[in-house]
């Protein structure tokens, strides 16, 4: 790509860098990203700089040579990571933190990860609560987890109404099944965990049925404090999850 004739003038060196990384001069590796195996240019020199897993990529002992597969990230997050590697800027936020952090975890990029931990940190509310405890799980951040944990113990109600709830994954759902500390009343608990139940059924492409649903929650069901329920809403409860009834072995 021809670049323009004033593009190193006056310009701070991550402008440069940036410059260089999106019209692709003198780029010297080229990477296959995604389930698409998207082809990105990049400069060996500034991977290998910022990164001790780069660097032995391409000068260790069993270096790569020619083009490198990258499948467990998809080009978006791929090239925001490049993007902070030029010139130590980047947004995060709600939608990219997760693919973010792994990305950082992935190749040691500590300042690049501790971006991702102040934006969770900084996060833990009704809306984004789920968020940040899923990613807390998912990189073993016990502290984060334990502050999040603690929060959504005091508003229940508000948090399992957040639109991330559904996006929980099961061992974070029994997290707060078994703690006597969410502050929510359990008809509410239950009608969540159905919706949650429904949602899996749906990313399964199984059929909303009561039995799919019931095989979606698994041993989650038996964590929900039937008794405490209202005697209104408690029969009509255990018969429609059949609570009764042996667990399938």
């Amino acid at each position: 790509m021809e670049a323009t004739s004033d593009w190193q003038i006056r310009k701070s060196l991550s402008d440069r860098m940036k410059y260089m990384l999106n019209n692709q001069l003198m780029c010297d590796v080229t990477f296959h990203v995604g389930t698409d195996k998207t082809p990105i240019k990049a400069h060996k020199y500034m991977l290998a700089s910022s990164s001790p897993v780069f660097y032995s990529m391409f000068e260790g002992l069993l270096a790569e040579k020619g083009t490198v597969e990258i499948v467990d990230i998809e080009p978006e997050y791929f090239n925001m990571i490049l993007q902070f590697i030029y010139t130590d800027k980047i947004t995060v936020d709600s939608f990219n933190v997760k693919n973010i952090l792994y990305g950082s975890e992935k190749y040691m990029l500590k300042l690049l990860t501790d971006e991702c931990n102040a934006f969770l940190a900084s996060h833990v509310n009704v809306d984004h609560a789920c968020l940040v405890l899923q990613a807390a799980h998912d990189f073993n951040m016990k502290d984060l987890e334990t502050k999040v944990l603690n929060f959504i113990f005091i508003h229940g109600s508000e948090v399992l109404d957040s639109k991330d709830f559904i996006n929980l994954s099961a061992e974070c759902l029994k997290l707060l099944l078994v703690s006597d500390k969410l502050r929510c009343e359990e008809e509410y608990i239950y009608q969540k965990m159905l919706h949650w139940g429904l949602q899996k059924c749906n990313d399964k492409s199984l059929a909303t049925t009561d039995e799919n649903i019931r095989e979606c929650l698994g041993d989650l069901l038996y964590l929900i404090r039937f008794p405490v329920m209202r005697p209104q809403t408690q029969h009509s409860a255990l018969r429609h999850s059949r609570i009764n009834d042996e667990p399938s072995s």
